[in-house]
């Protein structure tokens, strides 16, 4: 609706101009178009104003440009024929709102008043200034920061938990290969006299088992079993149970005083029915103490 009002005003400035300068009814306008019917600051617009002629007119485009504050006209065409004539002006606005084109003499005839609608992007935009907006974040963006907050908030809480965990179990670690040192020095003892047996009389053998032995039994009951007899070991109360692990220990440590001191004889097989038993009781006693 506003665009067809600026066109009745334009026809109407251009009827006025036409009676004022005497052109009279030999020149009739029948058209005006702007292409695009709707153009903004610095579009290229084509204006074509169309007269309808009673008798020939001699309309000629001028040699210089008309020239103007606030657009370019960059060509003026005339097409003509015996009783029609189309003035074609290509220009370019660079102000807003509704503005006149200077006045244009073409011949015999005389344009005056062209009134030119400019639009302006900013206008249909919006209106008034802006207020400033809040920073943009990148999605997501809200979520990492409050997860960082929340991890730094609990990493002193965590760092002590892990220290608290790393502790205990280099603790725990300490503890099982300490627990665990007198059977794997006593197994490591069993491997060397199997591979000793034959080439190693009997009472020496013994006397080498019996002090391994001896030592593993002290790191297990807190008693000093290097220095006790076998008979005063006998008497503790760890050995009151024969069918129990300490009880075949102690049966080893008896045969092997009978072969030292007694002169008993003990063969190949005997030897190694005796690492046999004591590898199965040092076997049970340990995994029977990892479950306490």
């Amino acid at each position: 609706m506003m665009f067809r009002r600026e066109i009745r005003i334009l026809l109407v400035g251009l009827v006025a101009s036409f009676l004022t300068f005497g052109v009279g009814a030999q020149a009739v306008l029948t058209d005006v178009r702007f292409t695009p019917p709707t153009f903004f600051v610095g579009d290229h617009v084509n204006l074509l104003i169309e007269f309808s002629l009673d008798s020939p007119l001699a309309v000629d485009v001028p040699d210089n440009m008309p020239e103007s504050d606030w657009a370019e006209i960059r060509d003026i065409s005339v097409q003509q024929t015996e009783d029609t004539v189309s003035i074609t002006i290509a220009f370019t606005p660079f102000a807003p709102g509704t503005r006149t084109l200077p006045d244009m003499e073409l011949g015999a005839l005389q344009i005056r008043d062209i009134k030119v609608p400019t639009h302006s992007i900013l206008d249909s935009a919006h209106e008034g200034v802006r207020s400033l907006r809040g920073q943009l974040l990148m999605p997501g963006t809200r979520l990492a920061v409050a997860l960082i907050l929340a991890f730094t908030a609990m990493a002193p809480f965590l760092f002590f938990g892990l220290v608290r965990f790393i502790i205990k179990w280099v603790k725990r670690s300490r503890d099982i290969y300490r627990i665990g040192r007198p059977a794997r020095k006593l197994k490591r003892l069993i491997k060397r006299l199997r591979s000793a047996v034959g080439s190693a009389t009997a009472p020496y053998w013994y006397s080498d088992l019996t002090d391994g032995i001896r030592i593993y039994l002290g790191s297990r009951i807190d008693y000093d079993c290097r220095s006790a007899t076998t008979a005063e070991i006998a008497v503790l109360p760890h050995f009151s149970e024969p069918e129990k692990p300490q009880g075949k220990i102690l049966e080893v440590l008896q045969d092997g005083d009978m072969v030292k001191f007694g002169g008993r004889f003990a063969d190949d097989k005997r030897l190694l029915r005796t690492l046999d038993s004591v590898e199965s009781a040092v076997k049970e006693w340990e995994k029977s103490h990892a479950q306490l």
